[in-house]
């Protein structure tokens, strides 16, 4: 089958995804990550960009995001469906890389189609955070760097230097996918030049890679200031748990089926499958004579290695970070799968595989019980109805504060107690002094007040002063051991 035809064939069938996908967009509500997001690119783009720069993310994805809602606005369904978007022309990319790099079009096909209904990538279509954006990066820059190399045009370098800085712009752990791409190319060289350094420097694909990544480095000296700042503001306040052998175990999980775990308890099924992805990696690498098995390889492996040195000292391990060596990971499944001599036991693995991956997001979604668990989606409707101009909502914790501004329509403006001090990851980048109270007799007497908690992450139960009425009290649960989100109403004396 052409190109051609298997591009159109995989367009097709990702119509009944986009089906099952796009009614549920705006059944999850907006969660914290997400409402900063959407809050952020309210501001003006001077102070979206300064705002940034408190924050722990670099700018890219923000300013993408800032012209998407600008011709198709903020609604949670337009926040999410540009990641959808996104995916289906990472997909595209995929295979045009994978076909290009192997010359199997098999491959190219069935790795792509694996990735497209991965569960855990299908997860980041909903959350309005730029996960998406960089796996869109780190492959489409892969594709151009296979086609420099082939080619030597210059057109095809700049593109390469010009999608990844786009995707250090996008997200910090993308240096980890760069590193390895430029690995590759320094194996590459030294195994067709060995250590001739004249013929190194008369290659003409030699003298490309080092302007390409001289261009790299001074496309992000502007922002190499305050991403040294945003450094030295994550070591100072840390909230990534350690990492342990369990943590990576577990990924392997997360990868294959999109699924968390409690890995000790479960430890023979996560041991279990990890043995049999590395094994199967392996068998790739062993089985199959072409140089871009390494390509591919480095590329899932080079991140994981570097996360994981790194995080012997400062954990930085995160399993929602590993979505962006995603694709590379089930392209060395199917390439092993491809390997496999016996075309009966080939197909019925493959198909089995298939049939995996087409199942587990369904999977993952029953298990969220959406419907039994609306988060700030309903408590917001809730307080929408029922709050009056005249009376006051007060937040316990950031972490349900910016989703209810998103979802506000009271007419109140909401402020956040804190008499302490908020940690970063907060989301401090967007708060001011009109947003925060710290103490609660400066409310006044005589006033209504709507005090809103959750039981979940960042969850700080404030002491409620003696002359406050407890009047009524609703919860709404939140998905993904969120918790709850309590709006209880007060009538101070």
């Amino acid at each position: 089958m052409s190109n051609k035809k298997n591009i159109l064939f995989l367009l097709l069938l990702l119509i009944p995804l986009l089906f099952f996908v796009a009614p549920k967009l705006n059944k999850i509500s907006l969660w914290h990550d997400e409402a900063f997001s959407a809050l952020l690119i309210k501001y003006s783009f001077n102070e979206m960009i300064y705002r940034i720069g408190l924050d722990v993310h670099p700018p890219l994805y923000y300013i993408v995001l800032r012209g998407w809602t600008f011709l198709f606005k903020d609604s949670l369904f337009s926040l999410r469906f540009l990641n959808v978007l996104i995916g289906i022309i990472t997909t595209l990319f995929l295979y045009l890389l994978v076909e290009k790099c192997s010359k199997n079009k098999k491959l190219a096909f069935f790795s792509s189609l694996l990735f497209t209904y991965s569960s855990f990538q299908i997860q980041y279509f909903f959350q309005a955070r730029m996960y998406t954006l960089g796996v869109f990066f780190i492959v489409a820059s892969s594709y151009f760097l296979i086609r420099a190399l082939e080619t030597k045009k210059w057109s095809f370098w700049i593109l390469y230097g010009f999608f990844a800085s786009c995707g250090i712009y996008t997200h910090y752990y993308l240096i980890f996918s760069i590193l390895s791409q430029a690995v590759f190319l320094f194996l590459h060289f030294l195994q067709k030049f060995k250590f001739k350094a004249k013929k190194w420097l008369k290659e003409k694909n030699v003298r490309m890679t080092l302007l390409i990544y001289f261009f790299i480095f001074l496309s992000y000296l502007p922002w190499l200031k305050i991403f040294l700042r945003q450094t030295s503001q994550v070591q100072k306040n840390y909230w990534i748990p350690k990492m342990n052998i369990w943590t990576i175990l577990a990924t392997f999980l997360k990868l294959s089926t999109g699924a968390g775990i409690d890995a000790p308890k479960y430890w023979h099924l996560v041991i279990g499958l990890a043995l049999i992805a590395v094994l199967t990696i392996i068998f790739f690498l062993i089985k199959n004579k072409k140089p871009f098995k390494w390509f591919v390889f480095l590329l899932l492996f080079v991140p994981f290695l570097s996360s994981i040195i790194i995080s012997l000292k400062r954990s930085i391990y995160l399993d929602r970070y590993f979505i962006f060596v995603l694709p590379f990971y089930f392209v060395l499944i199917t390439g092993a799968l491809i390997e496999i001599k016996n075309k009966k036991i080939r197909n019925i693995i493959l198909s089995l595989v298939i049939l995996g991956n087409l199942i587990f997001f369904p999977l993952y979604w029953q298990s969220l019980k959406v419907s039994e668990k609306p988060g700030m989606d309903a408590a917001a409707n809730y307080l929408n109805q029922e709050v009056k101009q005249n009376e006051k909502i007060v937040f316990g914790s950031s972490f349900v504060y910016f989703n209810f501004k998103y979802y506000n329509q009271t007419g109140v403006y909401p402020v956040l107690y804190s008499p302490g001090t908020l940690s970063h990851f907060s989301g401090t980048a967007l708060l001011s002094e009109k947003d925060i109270i710290k103490d609660f007799n400066k409310l006044g007497s005589g006033k209504t007040v709507w005090l809103i908690n959750t039981t979940g992450f960042g969850n700080y139960q404030p002491e409620i002063p003696n002359n406050w009425l407890k009047i009524e009290e609703k919860g709404f649960e939140d998905i993904q051991g969120r918790g709850w989100i309590t709006a209880g109403k007060y009538k101070i004396q």
